[in-house]
């Protein structure tokens, strides 16, 4: 089915709920993967939710275990209109994401008529029946720790439930781990996509003593070493992290290290597996004691590989690279779900 099928079915949709019409272009595809033991699922149902509790949109996986949904870029926390900095692709046709390989579902067409009050999906307290630990509700109001905000609010993030026969439901804040902008060109004309995948979803037999999850270590940072903690001004110490990216999709992206008291900036380059390495260098003139390092990524533009200036400014102007603000990762703006974050003390040199 060519691109231009998907988009009219988009548009006749409208906002889904909203009544009112929107382009292609307000709506984001999300696509994801549900396992059960580590293979692919077949056949599990995948519903997303808006914050009253209604279906936006719902699938089937297919044979390989994934998905295809719709929903508006609002329900994503998304704005849209405050662009972003995400990787974009070029294809001449075929589908958004793995559309071209899923059928489109009745799922955005039958969202409309979906009564909240009715549909089995939707209806809060259906999870006793089916060993769910949570409701929907529970995921909704639950709060995130670090940044004291509903994670229901957060960007990139949706309720979503799983079920499939012989496995424990899913219900969960599902987030977004990668955004790509695609534009397709079929025959003479264009049309551009958001596609967005999804945190993996993984589902377990009854019987198992844990439950089902939504959610996986994509893209975060671990084990962040400076070596050494302590120098004289003129020296500089090694700054390795590691960060581990996604099996797919093809995700290009550059890993920066910020100063917060000197502004100085130095990419990480890649040194193997999944670790990143740079050289802190410390002027002669440098402010002694503390220097809070931090660590962060962003997607490489296709157009510009490496690194972007204008991102890095949005970056800085969100305050993400900031110590002393909460770290709200934004997929429109970053990559990385969590900051690194070390401390370099700047000492005089010894005197001979």
């Amino acid at each position: 089915m060519r691109i231009a099928a998907f988009v009219c079915g988009l548009v006749a949709a409208g906002c889904l709920w909203s009544g009112s019409p929107a382009s292609a272009e307000d709506l984001v595809w999300l696509t994801g993967r549900v396992t059960s033991n580590g293979v692919p699922l077949a056949g599990a149902t995948v519903a997303v939710y808006d914050r009253k509790n209604r279906v936006i949109d719902y699938a089937e996986t297919d044979s390989d275990g994934y998905y295809t949904l719709a929903a508006p870029a609002k329900e994503l926390n998304l704005d849209r209109k405050a662009g972003g900095f995400f990787y974009q692709v070029s294809r001449l046709v075929g589908g958004v994401g793995r559309m071209a390989s899923l059928p489109l579902k009745a799922g955005i067409r039958a969202a409309a008529s979906i009564s909240s009050a009715t549909d089995p999906l939707t209806r809060v307290g259906v999870g006793t029946a089916s060993n769910l630990a949570v409701s929907l509700v529970d995921v909704i109001g639950k709060e995130d720790p670090a940044t004291r905000r509903p994670v229901r609010t957060l960007p990139g993030a949706i309720a979503m439930r799983v079920t499939a026969p012989g496995h424990k439901d899913a219900v969960a804040v599902a987030r977004t781990y990668w955004v790509q902008e695609e534009l397709h060109r079929v025959g003479g004309t264009e049309q551009r996509a958001i596609v967005a995948w999804m945190d993996p979803v993984k589902l377990v037999s009854p019987s198992a003593s844990g439950d089902s999850v939504v959610g996986d270590g994509y893209f975060q940072f671990s084990d962040v070493r400076l070596e050494p903690g302590i120098v004289q001004r003129g020296q500089s110490a090694t700054l390795t992290v590691r960060f581990t990216a996604p099996p797919e999709p093809r995700a290009p992206f550059v890993v920066v290290a910020r100063n917060d008291r000197t502004g100085q900036t130095v990419a990480l380059r890649h040194i193997g597996g999944d670790r990143y390495s740079a050289e802190i260098q410390v002027g002669p003139k440098a402010p002694r004691d503390e220097h809070p390092i931090t660590v962060l990524a962003y997607a490489e533009q296709d157009a510009a590989p490496g690194r972007n200036p204008k991102a890095e400014e949005a970056i800085r102007k969100a305050g993400l690279w900031s110590p002393r603000r909460p770290y709200i990762y934004n997929p429109l703006l970053v990559v990385s779900r969590n900051r690194a974050e070390v401390t370099l003390t700047v000492v005089e040199p010894r005197r001979r």
